[in-house]
C-alpha cells in the first residue's frame, strides 16, 4: 500500500457511560437512551480511495486484537467501504488495512467504530476528488451498517436514542477511566433475553446528558448498562468474569459498558486511572488507562 496514498486514522472505541433499553420495537429492534463517549483506546484503519473503471475492494487484518476478527463481508470496515462506493455513485478502488488493537465483543465498539474512521476517511478523500457527498446520506449509511455506527462519526460525546438513529452532540468535560475486557458478550444475544420488566426509560441517560452539558462530572448512580442482567443470563463466563472483576480493588464501581463484556470505573485523574488499570492487568484482564476524545 502507497504511503503517498494511504490514510492512516484511528478509530476510537466507545463507551456507553449510560445505557437503558426503553422500548422494543415492531421491527425487532430496540430503542435506548445512552450517553456515548469516545476514549483513547483505539484501532488503526489505513484506505485508499481512487476512482476506477469498476470496483475493486481489499482488505488486509493485523494488529494484537485481529485473532477472530472477520476479514470478508461480515467484517464493519468491508460494509463500510461498499456504502462508500454506492454513496459515491460510481466504481471505486479501495484498499483498507486495519489494525486490531480494541479487543472484539467487549461492548467498546471497536468495528463500529472502524466502520466509521472508514465513511469519515473515504468521504473527505472523494471530496479531494470532486465527489461531495451530502451529510444526511452518509448518516443514513451509517445507520445501515451498524447502530453504533452514526455516533462515531463525530469524535464527541453524543447522547444516543432510538435505535442509534437519533443522536445529539454532547460537549463533555474531560473524564479519565479505567477499562478492563473481560470476556466476549454477543450483542444480539444480549438484546434477545431482555425481559419485559427491564425494559423502561428510568431518566439516567437524560440527567447524565444535562450534568456533564454543565461540565460536572458525572453522578455514579447514574453509570451503568441496564443490559447486565440480560448480558449475564445468556452468558455465565461473563458473569463469573464480571464478579470477579469486581473484587480485584475494593471500593471501585466497575460499570459494564452497552452489552459488554467491558467494565468501566470513573478515576479521579490519570495517575489513579494508571492504578486501577494496573490492579486489573494484574488479575489477568485487558486493561488500560483511559481519557475521553472531543
Amino acid at each position: 500500500m502507497s504511503r503517498s496514498s494511504t490514510w492512516v486514522v484511528p478509530a476510537y472505541a466507545k463507551i456507553n457511560l449510560s445505557l437503558t433499553v426503553v422500548a422494543r420495537r415492531p421491527d425487532g429492534w430496540h430503542d435506548i437512551d445512552s450517553v456515548l463517549v469516545p476514549v483513547d483506546w483505539h484501532d488503526l484503519v489505513g484506505l485508499s480511495v481512487e476512482l476506477a473503471d469498476a470496483d475493486a475492494l481489499s482488505l488486509t487484518v493485523d494488529g494484537p486484537a485481529a485473532s477472530g476478527v472477520p476479514t470478508g463481508e461480515s467484517n464493519l470496515t468491508v460494509r463500510a467501504a461498499r456504502a462508500l462506493s454506492a454513496l459515491a455513485g460510481r466504481p471505486l478502488t479501495m484498499r483498507v488495512w486495519l489494525s486490531k488493537i480494541v479487543p472484539h465483543g467487549a461492548g467498546l465498539g471497536g468495528g463500529s467504530a472502524d466502520a466509521a474512521a472508514v465513511l469519515r476517511s473515504g468521504v473527505a478523500q472523494l471530496a479531494k476528488l470532486g465527489v461531495i457527498i451530502e451529510p444526511d446520506r452518509i448518516a443514513a449509511a451509517a445507520l445501515g451498517i451498524g447502530s453504533d455506527v452514526p455516533a462515531l462519526l463525530s469524535l464527541s460525546g453524543q447522547r444516543v436514542r432510538g435505535r442509534g438513529d437519533r443522536v445529539e452532540a454532547l460537549a463533555v468535560p474531560t473524564l479519565h477511566l479505567a477499562i478492563a475486557s473481560t470476556t466476549p458478550s454477543s450483542t444480539s444475544d444480549t438484546y434477545a433475553a431482555v425481559a419485559p420488566g427491564e425494559i423502561r426509560d428510568d431518566g439516567r441517560s437524560e440527567q447524565l446528558a444535562r450534568l456533564l452539558g454543565a461540565g460536572d462530572a458525572p453522578a455514579l448512580e447514574l453509570l451503568g448498562s441496564s443490559l447486565e442482567p440480560a448480558a449475564c443470563r445468556v452468558n455465565s463466563a461473563l458473569a463469573n468474569a464480571l464478579h470477579r472483576a469486581r473484587q480485584v480493588v475494593a471500593g471501585v464501581e466497575w460499570n459494564l459498558t452497552g452489552s459488554g463484556g467491558a467494565v468501566f470505573a470513573v478515576a479521579g485523574g490519570r495517575e489513579e486511572a494508571e492504578r486501577l488499570a494496573v490492579a486489573m492487568r494484574a488479575a489477568g484482564f485487558n486493561a488500560r488507562a483511559c481519557r475521553t476524545v472531543g
